[in-house]
């Protein structure tokens, strides 16, 4: 489950960042995202190589991220290091869609500040 989340959230990302300020818009705040089962997950950016993930049961997981091309890559819990596909577009606050991915479409959001 924690990968599935985990994946979703990297899918989630891969929509929202450009290759020159890949990381930029995250700093400070929260990528929300919703699965298909109507499941929500958080992920706040603290700092430009730290998150917090927020799971559909409350649980708050640390992790780290990082800039790896034009890939976020992200490590939380006892997870393997995840990584999104290249990602094309700048990160925006109050920006959101879906992504098809094999579990299904994933709702995502990005929120100012700290959102859980």
């Amino acid at each position: 489950m924690k990968k599935l989340v985990l994946t979703a959230a990297m899918l989630a990302m891969s929509t929202s960042f450009a290759m020159a300020d890949i990381g930029a818009g995250l700093v400070g705040n929260t990528v929300t995202l919703t699965g298909p089962d109507g499941t929500v997950t958080k992920v706040h950016y603290p700092d430009a190589s730290n998150i917090v993930l927020k799971l559909p049961d409350g649980a708050e997981v640390p992790g780290t991220w990082r800039v790896e091309g034009n890939s976020i890559c992200t490590t939380a819990g006892d997870q393997p290091e995840n990584c999104t596909p290249p990602i094309d577009d700048a990160p925006a606050i109050g920006s959101s869609g879906t992504i098809d991915g094999e579990a299904g479409s994933v709702a995502w959001a990005v929120t100012a500040g700290k959102d859980f």
